[in-house]
């Protein structure tokens, strides 16, 4: 199972992207995770699972919560 995970630099979303990174290794251990492969847009954290997005901050406004990152799997 392959992750990528663009967040925003601008806005230092870094914390979020490792807290995030963080719980699904807790969840999937084995799984991959990658962050930004291109320069990310100004605000986004979208989650991708094997190329589908899975999440993105920009259509619900929030970041992801614990129970959030369960319901994808």
């Amino acid at each position: 199972m392959k992750i990528h995970i663009e967040f925003c630099e601008r806005w230092n979303y870094h914390p979020e992207f490792d807290r995030v990174s963080k719980i699904i290794t807790k969840i999937y251990p084995n799984v991959e995770i990658e962050g930004n492969r291109n320069t990310p847009r100004t605000g986004s954290f979208e989650v991708e699972l094997d190329g589908k997005v899975i999440f993105s901050k920009f259509q619900l406004g929030k970041f992801p919560s614990e129970t959030d990152i369960k319901s994808w799997f």
